[in-house]
C-alpha cells in the first residue's frame, strides 16, 4: 500500500508545531494519512524534495505538503521547511513510533550464566554467550548471536540473524539490520614456502553511538587494535568494511561499497554505490566517491572524485562524455588517412623523373 493511515486525525497546525514549520493555508486542515507525492489525497501529508520530484508537484492532490521554496498546487496547505525530506522523516518517526518490546528473555533463547542482560529484550532462539553485556533498552531479535565478551549499548537493536562476534563493542542507539556480521576475522593471509598462512585476528570491532548498519553488511575485526565505525555513520546493505578500517563520524556508505584493510575515512566522507577504497588509502573529511569509483591514493578533504582510478569528478565526466564521440572521431581519422594516402600517391606520381627519349 502506498498510503498509511494515522491512528488519529491531526491538524496542519499541530504538524507544523511538531517540526517548527511555517504554516501557509488552513491551519485546521485535517490529516488522516501519509502518502507519496503522486499518490496523496486531500487528507494526506506528503512532501516534495525538489529536483526530479518537482515535476510531480503540480499534479499532486496532497492536502498538506512539506515544501522548501516550490509553489504548492491550488488548494494545498503548505508547511515550509528548509529540508522537506528530513522534516517528513521526523514527522514519520513521531506519528508512527516504533514498538519497544518489554524487557525479558524468550524461553527459547540461550543466555550464558556469566552474561549480563538487564532491562533488555532477547528474542526467540537468540544466543548471548559468556561475559557478554546487553544493556538496558537493547533488543536482540530472533536468531541473533552475541559473542563472548561482546558489549551491546543501551537502546540498540540487533536484527534477526545478525551476528556480533566475540569482543565487539556496539554503542548506544545503534541499529544492526538482519544478517549483518560484525567482528568476523579479516581477510588476512601471508605467503610462505608451505603455502598460504592464515593471519590470526585478535583485534575487535568498535561501533560508536547512533550508527546504522544495513542488512548482510560485514565489518571485520582488526588483526591487532580495532576496526572503528564513527558516531552517526550510516552503512547500507551489502557493504564490506575490512580489518583495521577507521570511519569518521557521519560517514555514508551505499550498497556494494568496499573499504580495504587499514583505510581511513574522514568525518562526513561519502562512498556511493559500488565504489571502493584501496588498503591504506585516506579519504579526507567530506570527500565523495561517485558510483563505481575506486580510490587508489589519498583523496583530499572536500574533493569529489569518480572513475577508476579515481580522479576529479569534472575531469572524469568529460572523459566519459568524450567516449561517446570516439566512433565518429575514428571514422573521421580513417577518412583522413585515406585522403592522405591518395594525396601522397598523386605527389609521388607528379614528381617522378621523366623517361628518356
Amino acid at each position: 500500500m502506498s498510503r498509511r493511515a494515522l491512528a488519529r486525525a491531526w491538524t496542519a497546525r499541530e504538524l507544523a508545531e511538531l517540526i517548527g514549520a511555517e504554516l501557509q493555508g488552513d491551519p485546521d486542515r485535517a490529516v488522516t494519512g501519509v502518502a507519496p507525492l503522486d499518490h496523496a489525497c486531500a487528507d494526506d501529508l506528503t512532501f516534495c524534495g525538489g529536483g526530479r520530484w518537482a515535476v510531480r508537484l503540480a499534479s499532486s492532490e496532497g492536502g498538506v505538503i512539506l515544501l522548501s521554496e516550490e509553489r504548492a498546487p491550488e488548494g494545498a496547505v503548505v508547511l515550509r521547511v528548509p529540508s522537506p525530506r528530513a522534516a517528513f522523516a521526523t514527522l514519520l518517526a513521531l506519528l508512527f513510533p516504533e514498538p519497544v518490546p518489554a524487557p525479558g528473555v524468550h524461553p527459547t533463547a540461550v543466555v550464558a550464566d556469566s552474561a549480563q542482560v538487564e532491562g533488555a529484550c532477547v528474542g526467540p532462539f537468540a544466543v548471548v554467550e559468556a561475559e557478554a553485556i546487553v544493556s538496558p533498552g537493547a533488543w536482540v531479535q530472533a536468531h541473533a548471536v552475541i559473542g563472548a565478551g561482546a558489549r551491546i549499548g543501551p537502546e540498540t537493536r540487533i536484527g534477526p540473524h545478525a551476528v556480533i562476534c566475540e569482543g565487539s563493542w556496539i554503542g548506544a542507539r545503534v541499529r544492526v539490520h538482519p544478517g549483518a556480521v560484525l567482528g568476523a576475522d579479516g581477510f588476512g593471509h601471508a605467503h610462505s614456502e608451505a603455502g598460504l598462512v592464515r593471519v590470526p585476528h585478535h583485534g575487535r570491532v568498535v561501533v560508536e553511538d547512533e550508527v546504522e548498519i544495513g542488512a548482510n553488511t560485514c565489518i571485520d575485526r582488526a588483526a591487532m587494535g580495532e576496526t572503528r565505525i564513527g558516531r552517526g555513520s550510516r552503512i547500507d546493505n551489502l557493504v564490506q568494511v575490512a580489518h583495521g578500517v577507521t570511519l569518521g563520524e557521519r560517514c555514508l556508505l551505499a550498497a556494494f561499497a568496499g573499504v580495504a584493510g587499514g583505510a581511513r575515512l574522514g568525518d562526513g566522507a561519502v562512498m556511493a554505490g559500488r565504489s571502493a577504497v584501496v588498503d591504506g588509502v585516506h579519504l579526507g573529511d567530506g570527500a565523495v566517491l561517485a558510483g563505481l569509483a575506486s580510490a587508489s591514493k589519498d583523496i583530499p578533504a572536500g574533493r569529489t572524485v569518480g572513475g577508476a582510478p579515481a580522479r576529479p569528478y569534472a575531469q572524469w565526466m568529460r572523459e566519459v562524455a568524450s567516449v561517446r564521440e570516439l566512433p565518429e572521431a575514428l571514422r573521421t581519422l580513417r577518412r583522413l588517412e585515406r585522403e592522405l594516402a591518395e594525396l601522397r600517391e598523386i605527389l609521388s606520381t607528379s614528381t617522378s623523373p621523366e623517361e628518356p627519349c
